[in-house]
Order: C-alpha cells, then sequence, then structure tokens
C-alpha cells in the first residue's frame, strides 16, 4: 500500500476498529509517512454521528495514524483495524491453515490417546489373564510335587508290599516244612509207639509164658 494507487483503496470508506467494535469514522484522505524506516498511514477521518440512522452525517474531522500491519481487512465499503490485535486476513489465511493443522494433530494425538487406553486396557486384561495362570501354574507345581511325594510313598509301599508277600511265601514255605515235619515226627511217634507197645506184650506173654507178639 506504498503507492498512490494502494493508497486510494482507503479513501472514502468506512474504517472500524474490530478490537473496539467501533466505527471511528469516514476517511476521506490518506498520505504515508515514513519514520526510522517504517511507513505508516496517515488517515484523514471525519467522525460519523449515528451511522445506522443516517451515514452522512460527519462532525469534525480527525487524522489517526496506522501501521500498514494494523489494517485487517480492506473491503469494497470497510477499512477494517486490528490495531496490533488481529492479525491481516492474509496471516489469519496462514493462522487458520495452522489452526487446522492443530486440530488435525490434536485429532490424531486424541485417536492414539484412544487407541493407548485401549491399549492399557488390553494390557491390564492380559496381565490378569497372566495373574490367573500363574496362579494355575503355581497349583500344578504344587500337584507335581504331592504326586511325586504320592508316587515316592506308592513305590515305598509296593516295596513293603512286596517284602510282606516274599515274607508270606517264607511263612507259607515254613508252614509247609512244619506240616512235613509234623507228619514225619508223628510217623515216628506212631512207629515208635507201636514198638513200645509190642515189647511190653511181649514181655507180658513172655512172664505168663505165652508165645511173644509176633505170632499177633
Amino acid at each position: 500500500m506504498g503507492d498512490s494507487s494502494e493508497r486510494t483503496q482507503l479513501v472514502n470508506k468506512l474504517l472500524i476498529s474490530l478490537p473496539r467494535g467501533q466505527v471511528l469514522g469516514f476517511i476521506t484522505s490518506t498520505i504515508v509517512e515514513v519514520e526510522k524506516g517504517q511507513y505508516f498511514f496517515v488517515l484523514k477521518v471525519k467522525k460519523t454521528e449515528n451511522v445506522g440512522e443516517s451515514p452522512t452525517m460527519f462532525s469534525e474531522e480527525k487524522k489517526i495514524r496506522i501501521r500498514p500491519e494494523d489494517i485487517v481487512n480492506v473491503g469494497p465499503d470497510v477499512v477494517i483495524l486490528g490495531e496490533g490485535k488481529v492479525p491481516p486476513l492474509r496471516e489469519m489465511g496462514g493462522i487458520l491453515e495452522r489452526a487446522k493443522k492443530y486440530e488435525e494433530v490434536v485429532q490424531k494425538l486424541r485417536e492414539k490417546e484412544k487407541l493407548i487406553e485401549e491399549l492399557k486396557e488390553e494390557i491390564a486384561r492380559l496381565q490378569r489373564k497372566i495373574d490367573e495362570l500363574e496362579r494355575e501354574l503355581r497349583r500344578y507345581l504344587v500337584m507335581k510335587e504331592d504326586f511325586k511325594n504320592l508316587k515316592e510313598q506308592l513305590l515305598r509301599q509296593e516295596g513293603e508290599l512286596q517284602m510282606a508277600r516274599e515274607y508270606v511265601k517264607s511263612l507259607e514255605r515254613m508252614v509247609q516244612d512244619v506240616e512235613v515235619i509234623k507228619s514225619s515226627v508223628l510217623s515216628l511217634l506212631n512207629s515208635e509207639l507201636e514198638k513200645i507197645v509190642r515189647t511190653v506184650v511181649d514181655e507180658e506173654l513172655n512172664v505168663r509164658g505165652l508165645k511173644k507178639s509176633g505170632f499177633l
């Protein structure tokens, strides 16, 4: 807006302050001033009264000094000032673009946060499953130890049972031997008893003058 053609774009338009929400006046002319390498627009503005009712009613004229970056937008009927608080539309376009990208990033972050929460829930579920499996494993280990002890007891009992069987067999053999010995003793006793009886009978017969028992 440094040359005359650009300056004329500001003339014959209402000047509005966006931060204050006020109509500052009607621009009648503008000049450019340069100070320390920075140039400014000096606007001649006629203050308006009751603009909404009668836009042609103006009061005294005053000068307003602004920087080009103070201008937010220049429309066909108005010039809008940001007064350093609202950036120009060209910058706002970039801001809006950045805001859009920011929203996209925020949306992605929200999606990732949601995914993280879902993963946390899945991890918690898996941890509960792991804890349950660990309890089952400990129970199986206890059962395995009990089974080992039971097996050892069964082996000991089986050994004791085998020894008992052998002992029973030994007793059975002893009983058989005793029976054989008993039978032999009885046979021997019967034989000896018969001899004794015969001897006694023979002696008695002999005493009586009878024949010996051999005739019997």
